[in-house]
């Protein structure tokens, strides 16, 4: 599989994605005052403080200790909140898996990016899909790429050594080769030249272009540091079972390739001029519960 190249890195995109948005704020916390330093350290205090819910049976979670509304939890200081609700310690002190936050990969993902950051790393989140969650099918999933000697490392914290022997990886999940993970652009463009099966991307019972139209909007708020739930929507997101329309596939093309540069005072420009990508102040959020609108702070 093949993975798009990009642009030459500014300084100014690395100082930007060196920098928090408002999602991914730290709060100011004692038990945060022992977050490590190095890449592994804050990778496994990721690890530490979740658990995904998907996985929660393999660490000894069922039933009401799944505590399932945590996943809703959207900014980086509600769900450092949770956790320190659950239990105080600080972040480098190891947890048993009932006093983790009930999450999913994007709050890995998320709060990896948070840490980074607050380090000084560059640091975006991605939206996309898993080549190493099954041999056949591509599952909605959202890496960490870091800045690290001159590349963009993808760089998936969810992976602990757990997940890592029953998948059989092998490859470093920490600095993936091409084409283990794809953005939402790189298999929107994939498939619209024919090389994938875009019935092979998506999750539960939703698979096909439209699920990958709305992972393609996804990323492109997420390389503007808005790193929304999988499930809020927006703009000109539709019905994931549904493949987008003609007019909405010209649009998603131009954002894919857009998307796949470093270009971005062109990213951002294009995210901020347009009603129909920029996250606006309420979202829909289609929780378990049905859909709730959701007006966001700011």
């Amino acid at each position: 599989m093949r993975q798009l190249t990009c642009d030459a890195v500014t300084d100014a995109t690395l100082d930007y994605y060196r920098t928090p948005g408002w999602m991914t704020a730290l709060p100011g916390h004692p038990a945060l005052g022992e977050l490590p330093r190095e890449l592994d350290g804050l990778r496994e205090a990721v690890q530490n403080l979740l658990v995904h819910r998907e996985w929660a049976g393999l660490y000894g979670l069922d039933g009401d200790s799944v505590r399932a509304g945590e996943q809703n939890l959207r900014t980086v200081a509600e769900v450092l909140g949770r956790a320190f609700e659950i239990s105080p310690e600080p972040v480098a002190v190891s947890r048993a898996p009932a006093d983790r936050v009930v999450s999913i990969c994007r709050h890995f993902t998320v709060l990896y990016t948070a840490f980074l950051r607050f380090r000084g790393v560059p640091a975006r989140v991605r939206c996309g899909f898993s080549g190493y969650f099954d041999p056949v099918r591509w599952y909605d999933h959202w890496i960490t790429e870091r800045w690290e000697d001159g590349r963009w490392v993808r760089d998936d914290p969810q992976i602990d050594e757990v997940q890592e022997k029953v998948l059989g990886l092998d490859f470093n999940p920490y600095d993936q080769p091409s084409g283990r993970f794809l953005t939402g652009g790189e298999a929107w463009i994939a498939a619209r030249e024919g090389r994938v099966d875009p019935e092979l991307f998506g999750i539960y019972d939703m698979w096909g272009m439209g699920f990958v139209a709305g992972n393609v909007v996804n990323d492109l708020a997420c390389l503007n540091k808005v790193e929304m739930l999988p499930w809020d929507s927006w703009g000109m997101m539709r019905d994931p079972r549904r493949p987008p329309s003609r007019q909405a596939a010209k649009i998603l093309d131009q954002v894919a390739a857009l998307a796949a540069t470093d270009d971005l005072e062109a990213i951002r420009s294009r995210y901020d001029e347009d009603r129909r990508l920029a996250v606006p102040s309420t979202v829909t959020s289609y929780t378990e519960a049905g859909p709730v609108k959701i007006r966001l702070p700011g």
